[in-house]
């Protein structure tokens, strides 16, 4: 299924029968269907309406559009509004794994009054990534990427001398080497972190809205996650049990795999399902 707007298609699919929205957004590198695997955990409670991020299955810029172009949040909004609006949705949920939780969290900021519930799954957004910041927002680092994607050499040569000095875990540095592994992986990383660089959630925004419209929210993390730091969590949770659950996942950072369905579907069942069970007595 497709939705466009100002030239620029997003691609999606719907499954689920739940009497409840959900909107999805998955990470970097996959596509709308990774959320097949935990159907099980979400399908009977929701109808899902999974997004293609930008570069990633279907969804396109324009043709005649620069590709690493930076999309801003007042878009990213205008667009999602109308596809609210064409599907009949008024309330719903959103679920954002990765790069995904990233943008669930904006949208969770601009149009907090319209949000049910929010699952994070290894949510990018919540710690500030030191070199995602240099390579999309530092004019010196956007050029040291950009070399980078044409000649990697350089780049793998860096990762291994942080490796050796400590500042890079072996984990990090084997997860990287796959992530750049070739020259069309390594444009889509270009593409994809230039187009989502302008979406940049505060933690303290967050904090507030989920507090101010008591928006449940439970946050998956992986106990050996290399790429994310596990303790995230934490950091939105401090004093806001009886709104933010975190639930540390006895996995890597590859949460949407179908044999998690069993560790989440408990969870959100006992912390997010039964609350609409008694909404709706």
């Amino acid at each position: 299924m497709e939705f466009i707007y100002d030239d620029h298609t997003v691609s999606y699919i719907k499954f689920g029968k739940g009497p409840r929205s959900l909107i999805a957004f998955h990470g970097f590198g996959q596509n709308a269907g990774v959320f097949y695997n935990i159907e099980p955990a979400i399908g009977k409670q929701f109808t899902v309406y999974s997004i293609n991020l930008f570069h990633h299955a279907e969804s396109r810029y324009p043709t005649y559009k620069d590709p690493n172009t930076p999309i801003s949040p007042a878009w990213h909004l205008e667009w999602f509004k109308l596809f609210l609006a064409e599907a009949g949705i008024d309330r719903f949920s959103l679920m954002g794994y990765s790069l995904g939780g990233r943008v669930s969290l904006m949208y969770m900021q601009q149009m907090p009054k319209q949000i049910e519930s929010m699952i994070l799954l290894a949510p990018d957004g919540i710690k500030k990534s030191f070199w995602y910041h240099y390579a999309t927002q530092n004019a010196r680092g956007k050029k040291l990427f950009n070399r980078m994607v044409e000649r990697p050499d350089l780049f793998f040569k860096l990762i291994r001398y942080l490796r050796i000095m400590g500042i890079l875990s072996k984990k990090m540095e084997k997860f990287t080497r796959a992530q750049f592994s070739d020259a069309q992986r390594r444009e889509k990383v270009f593409h994809v972190w230039n187009a989502y660089s302008q979406l940049l959630p505060r933690v303290s925004v967050t904090r507030q809205t989920i507090r101010e419209y008591r928006i449940p929210t439970i946050i998956f993390t992986g106990k050996y996650d290399p790429v994310l730091n596990p303790q995230i969590g934490s950091i939105l949770t401090q004093g806001m049990d009886d709104l933010i659950n975190w639930h540390v996942l006895d996995s890597g950072h590859d949460l949407l795999k179908p044999s998690y369905c069993d560790a989440i579907y408990p969870v959100l069942s006992e912390k997010l399902y039964t609350r609409f069970d008694t909404l709706n007595t």
